[in-house]
């Protein structure tokens, strides 16, 4: 079976006179979960930006299971595998589930000959509840997401970025503000997640990090403080590379 792997090799990106990243090298594989930790202005968006093809890099490389990357667009990492969600889930409210489960990549059905195309609303909805409730999640498929708690919009978002099969899915604060409840029902969402692909998440929470990931990338002002096992540092050691 094939193993994804990402590695970031030497990534500088300055804006002005103000490096945000600083020769940051990390991996991340499939099988394990790879926390991204640190506070804010510590780097992690602008390296997230970076895989998503929203920045270009001033230098440093992108692999993906040994291959050069170059990401001049969004676009272009997501044809590479690269799905995120992101703190927001960027969902429109008014749209329902189904619709925002195949946003952007709508299931087509063409009539005379391809001539007339339609989006088959029909097979979206039968689609999106059978893998929702196949995942544990019975959601109303018609229902607007306006009416969905925080708990159901950011799982919604990572459903359907798992949905699409990515080589990497890269999560940006996918449980904060979220209830006792909800938090536990993520944390189940990624084990099994990261066994399908290589995951990095994104926190600013040291307790999340050293209870979810198996490994662990520390940025402090744009560079690496720690990079290695999250079960070979302690909550009192990860806070001092913080």
């Amino acid at each position: 079976m094939k193993k994804e792997k990402l590695e970031v090799k030497n990534i500088k990106k300055t804006f002005g006179t103000i490096y945000a990243l600083n020769n940051v090298d990390m991996e991340a594989e499939k099988g394990l979960i790879t926390g991204l930790l640190g506070d804010n202005g510590a780097g992690k968006s602008t390296l997230i930006k970076i895989l998503r093809g929203v920045y270009r890099p001033d230098s440093g490389e992108i692999y993906i299971n040994e291959e050069k990357k170059v990401f001049k667009s969004p676009r272009d990492a997501i044809r590479e595998g690269i799905q995120c969600v992101y703190q927001d889930s960027t969902l429109i409210e008014e749209l329902n589930v189904s619709e925002n489960f195949f946003m952007a990549e709508e299931i087509i059905k063409s009539y005379l000959g391809g001539l007339v195309p339609f989006v088959d609303f029909e097979r979206e909805r039968k689609t999106a509840a059978e893998f929702l409730s196949k995942m544990g999640f019975y959601y109303d498929v018609n229902r607007q997401v306006k009416y969905l708690s925080g708990g159901e919009r950011r799982a919604l978002a990572v459903m359907r970025a798992f949905y699409f099969q990515p080589k990497i899915l890269l999560l940006d604060e996918p449980v904060i503000a979220l209830s006792e409840v909800a938090r536990e029902k993520m944390f189940k969402i990624l084990k099994d997640i990261k066994k399908t692909c290589a995951t990095i998440l994104v926190t600013h929470e040291v307790d999340l990090a050293l209870d979810m990931c198996d490994k662990l990338v520390i940025l402090k002002t744009g560079k690496v403080t720690f990079k290695g096992d999250a079960s070979k540092i302690s909550r009192k050691g990860c806070l001092k590379c913080y």
